[in-house]
C-alpha cells in the first residue's frame, strides 16, 4: 500500500483543478417548456403542425443541437437498437393507416414500425420505410400487419421517425396525423389524431446531459434539482423510473455518450488523481450506483476512475476513488468525461433507486488532507455488456508477469488475450469481441499469485 500525504500547496492545486468540473456544485440549471403530443414518447424535435383533419398535426425532425438525436414518436421504448415495453391493446387489426407530408433527403428514410406482443413475445414485427418528398397535401398511407401467429395482441409497439435512426442524415421532417388501424379487429391508437397535448417542463443542470431526454413528455423524469443539498442550494437528484414501458435509468453525464463508450467532454489541464464528491443513496433490489470519470488527451482514452457502493446512505457521504492512468501515458490528459449512475453502467437497473450528488472535485479530497490510496489491480471491464470491444482496465504496484484470459460459460478457455511482463503502473487493453458470440464470459486477470475475475455479457 502506497501512502500519499498531500501538503497545504498540493490542497490548493486540488481547489484550483475543481473548477474544471463543469458545474460541479450543480448550482446552475437550465429550465425548458415544451408543448407535446400526450402519451407518446418524445426523440429529436417534435412540433405542432397543421393537421389533415381537426386541430393538430405532429411535426418530427431530428435535433438541431444533437444530431445524434432522431426525431421520432414511440409507444414503446428504444433500447440499444431493440424496441422493448409497449402499450396494451387487445385486437388483431390488418393494417395500420395514417396521412403523411413529408421532405426526406436522397438517400435517406423516414421510418413506420409496428410490433405486436402476446405474453410478451412477438408475433408480428413491422418496419416500412417512407421516400422522397410530399410537401403540399397530406397523402394517405396503409401498411399491411404481418403475424407469425393466431395469437390475438395485448401489447403494442408503434413509431413514426423522421430518418433513418443508424444514419447521419439532416435536413429532413415528416408530419403525420390521423393514425389508425383497420380491418379485422380493431382499437385506436391513444391519441393517434394528435390532437392532445400538453406543456411539460424539463429542468437540466448546465453543461450536463441527462436522460429526461428520452423521457420527455413523461410525468416523471428521472433527473431534478433538489433542495436536499450537500451545500449550496441545489443538489442532483438522478432516480430510476418505473413507466408503462417497464423500469428505466436514470443517469447524467458531463460529456457525450458515444454507440458503446464515453467520449470525450469538457476541458482539463490538471494531471489529477483523485476524484471525489458527495452522495446520498436509496439503493432497491441490490441496485449499484456508479459515479466515474474517464480521462482523455487527444480523443484517445488515457486513465479512469470508478466508484462503485451497493450500500444505503441516508445521510450525506463522501467518495474518493483514485484516478488511474495508462503505463504507457505519462502526459497531461485534455479533456473528460463523467457519468452518475443509480445503478451499475453497462447493465440495466433493478430498482427504483435514488442518488443524489454533489460538490465533484478533481485533485485532492476535499473532505481530508490524507488520502491513503491501494495500488492493487483495481480490474475494470467496460463496457459491460459489451459488442465490438470492451476495454480491459488494471494497474500493477511493480512490474509484474500478467496473464488475462476469457473464458466461456463452461469454463473452457476461449483465448488467452495477453501473457509477459508489463511495466508498473496503470494499463488499458482494448479487446475486439467482434469473432464473440453473444453471452457470458469470465475475464480472468492474473498477476503472480492474484487473481480476479470480471464477468463479462456480449450482446450481438
Amino acid at each position: 500500500m502506497k501512502k500519499y500525504i498531500y501538503s497545504i500547496l498540493s490542497l490548493f492545486i486540488g481547489l484550483t483543478a475543481f473548477s474544471q468540473i463543469p458545474n460541479s456544485g450543480f448550482e446552475n440549471w437550465n429550465t425548458t417548456n415544451q408543448t407535446l403530443p400526450l402519451g407518446w414518447r418524445i426523440y429529436g424535435s417534435v412540433t405542432q403542425a397543421a393537421p389533415h383533419n381537426g386541430t393538430h398535426a405532429v411535426k418530427i425532425e431530428r435535433n438541431p443541437a444533437n444530431t445524434n438525436e432522431p426525431g421520432a414518436i414511440l409507444y414503446g421504448n428504444a433500447d440499444e437498437g431493440n424496441f422493448i415495453g409497449g402499450i396494451p391493446f387487445n385486437a388483431k387489426p390488418d393494417s395500420l393507416v395514417a396521412f403523411f407530408k413529408y421532405d426526406i433527403p436522397l438517400g435517406d428514410s423516414a421510418w413506420v414500425l409496428m410490433m405486436f406482443k402476446n405474453g410478451g413475445n412477438f408475433i408480428s414485427q413491422d418496419l416500412y420505410h417512407i421516400y422522397g418528398n410530399n410537401t403540399s397535401v397530406f397523402e394517405r398511407k396503409a401498411f399491411k400487419v404481418n403475424y407469425s401467429s393466431g395469437l390475438t395482441p395485448d401489447s403494442l409497439i408503434i413509431g413514426f421517425t423522421s430518418t433513418n435512426p443508424d444514419a447521419g442524415f439532416t435536413g429532413g421532417y415528416v408530419i403525420v396525423d390521423d393514425i389508425h388501424f383497420v380491418g379485422g379487429t380493431t382499437a385506436p391508437v391513444p391519441n393517434g389524431n394528435l390532437e392532445n397535448w400538453g406543456v411539460f417542463t424539463n429542468e437540466e443542470p448546465v453543461s450536463w446531459t441527462s436522460s429526461n431526454i428520452y423521457f420527455t413528455g413523461a410525468p416523471a423524469l428521472p433527473v431534478n434539482k433538489s433542495t436536499d443539498s450537500y451545500s449550496g442550494l441545489y443538489a442532483a437528484k438522478i432516480e430510476n423510473v418505473n413507466t408503462p414501458m417497464g423500469l428505466q435509468p436514470g443517469y447524467l453525464l458531463a460529456g457525450p455518450q458515444g454507440q458503446s463508450d464515453l467520449l470525450p467532454g469538457f476541458s482539463v489541464n490538471f494531471r489529477d488523481t483523485i476524484f471525489s464528491g458527495y452522495y446520498k443513496f436509496n439503493p432497491q433490489n441490490n441496485d449499484t450506483l456508479t459515479i466515474g470519470v474517464v480521462m482523455f488527451s487527444s480523443g484517445v482514452q488515457v486513465g479512469w476512475g470508478f466508484y462503485q457502493n451497493d450500500t444505503a446512505a441516508p445521510n450525506y457521504r463522501v467518495f474518493n476513488t483514485p484516478i488511474y492512468y495508462d503505463g504507457m501515458f505519462s502526459g497531461t490528459p485534455d479533456s473528460a468525461t463523467i457519468a452518475i449512475l443509480p445503478f451499475v453502467g453497462g447493465s440495466d437497473p433493478h430498482g427504483e433507486s435514488t442518488l443524489l450528488v454533489d460538490d465533484l472535485a478533481f485533485g485532492p479530497s476535499l473532505a481530508t488532507s490524507i488520502k491513503y490510496i491501494d495500488n492493487t489491480m483495481n480490474l475494470l471491464v467496460y463496457p459491460n455488456p459489451a459488442n465490438e470491444f470492451t476495454n480491459i482496465c488494471f494497474t500493477l504496484d511493480k512490474q509484474s508477469k500478467i496473464n488475462i484470459s476469457i473464458y466461456d460459460i463452461t469454463g473452457k478457455l476461449v483465448e488467452n488475450i495477453s501473457n509477459g511482463e508489463q511495466t508498473k503502473g496503470a494499463h488499458i487493453l482494448r479487446y475486439n469481441t467482434n469473432h464473440l458470440t453473444s453471452g457470458m464470459y469470465s475475464i480472468v486477470v492474473e498477476i503472480n499469485e492474484a487473481k480476479q475475475v470480471k464477468k463479462i455479457s456480449i450482446q450481438k
